[in-house]
């Protein structure tokens, strides 16, 4: 059967390029090839053993901070450099097991077999460092706070004898953190203080850590030399061009491209937001039954892109916080919108002081549902996430309804 003829028995649904997720990788990175440059160019000094700051990303939720490290991560790994990636969680035994497994197996993704060899060796032996080092015998009860610092200690040991390897042949290690300001703050300053070291020491180990806009304070505060350790950078909306780009291209390549109408439409109701590329270009696809999409089948299309962000975006984040939390959070789409919001003018059109919404507040933070992008002042993590609330959400504060 020509190829043709197979493309054509196939449902135009299942060959729609666009999937709306948490960090599945795009059919069309666009709009980030300063930090793709940057990862070469990190590369390239580790080669010539010369050093680097780490890299601390920043950003809304949807604005693809995932998929970014995926992709500097499957750079720097085809380039010879060891790799390693979590998810922090917030609770400190568990970060330090993801990153004692992940590390465990840093040295099965070297292409290089003899440096496999070297690095296995290397990380089975600093792996059996025990309790003994600390002066803590086996038979003796561990408290909490002794086994954190053994954790910091086997962690530190570790990093640092795979990175004296790695040196000796020219590579070196990137460890990619994702939502990295929920981390606690015992393995993340273990961290912070590991890249202090190193960059001292010129060994070549490097922190690529992303979160939401408040990961910057985060680190400071854990520790106050971060603000020197790390090239920041915010990763926010893409522009116009790079946004109709992300739309275009995986069409073309689809065979059935948007018209320039359709096209500026989907420019204006995706806001530069990669998740809502996705979302209003599958949408589209789906609905369209011509060639090119035009632009009545964007149209079309909008309300079904608009209840897939609910689902996929909203309405769990907004079921995750308590009912005084939900009152809360409508208080800020009333007050502001999507615009960062004083915390006082929240408690004043919630008839409260705001001594007495302090504590919803730092719950909703700790939830990853809002942040304090200056003293004083609170905004949503999810772009949109205000406009959901106004639209979506009866006034009584009560959860979302995910059958209508």
């Amino acid at each position: 059967m020509e190829s043709s003829e197979r493309s054509s028995s196939v449902p135009t649904q299942a060959l729609n390029p666009f999937m709306p997720g948490a960090g599945i990788r795009p059919p069309e990175l666009v709009g980030r090839e300063r930090d793709l440059e940057a990862i070469d160019r990190m590369v390239a000094r580790t080669k010539l053993q010369l050093m680097n700051q780490g890299i601390i990303y920043s950003g809304l939720r949807g604005v693809g901070k995932t998929v970014l490290l995926l992709s500097l991560q499957e750079i720097a790994n085809s380039k010879g450099m060891a790799t390693a990636r979590i998810e922090a969680e917030g609770d400190p035994r568990a970060d330090y097991d993801k990153l004692f497994r992940e590390i465990g197996l840093l040295a099965a993704r070297l292409q290089s077999s003899t440096l496999q060899d070297k690095l296995s060796n290397v990380i089975s032996n600093a792996e059996s460092v025990s309790l003994s080092i600390m002066g803590i015998g086996g038979s003796v009860t561990v408290s909490d706070s002794d086994e954190l610092r053994t954790s910091s200690l086997r962690l530190e040991l570790v990093i640092e004898s795979i990175v004296q390897q790695l040196r000796a042949e020219n590579s070196g290690m990137y460890l990619f953190v994702d939502e990295l300001q929920e981390m606690d703050k015992e393995p993340l300053g273990t961290l912070i203080a590991i890249q202090h070291r190193m960059g001292q020491e010129n060994m070549p180990f490097y922190l690529i850590g992303a979160g939401l806009p408040n990961l910057p304070g985060v680190l400071s505060r854990t520790k106050s030399y971060a603000e020197r350790l790390f090239d920041y950078r915010t990763i926010g909306q893409l522009s116009e061009e790079d946004t109709a780009e992300g739309f275009q291209k995986p069409a073309q390549r689809g065979t059935r491209p948007f018209s320039d109408e359709a096209l500026k439409e989907l420019v204006h109701v995706s806001h530069g937001y990669p998740y809502f590329i996705q979302a209003y270009g599958k949408a589209a696809w789906n609905v369209s039954d011509s060639n090119p999409i035009s632009l009545d089948s964007v149209k079309r299309s909008e309300p079904i892109a608009r209840a897939e962000l609910d689902q996929g975006l909203y309405a769990s984040r907004w079921q995750r916080a308590s009912l005084m939390g939900r009152e809360y959070m409508a208080a800020m789409a009333r007050v502001s919108g999507d615009v960062p919001c004083s915390s006082s003018d929240i408690a004043e059109d919630m008839g409260k002081t705001p001594k007495e919404t302090s504590a919803v507040r730092d719950a909703l933070i700790h939830l990853g549902l809002i942040y304090s992008p200056e003293r004083g002042k609170v905004a949503f993590t999810v772009p949109g996430m205000g406009e959901f609330i106004t639209r979506a959400t009866p006034p009584t504060g009560q959860a979302y309804d995910q059958t209508r």
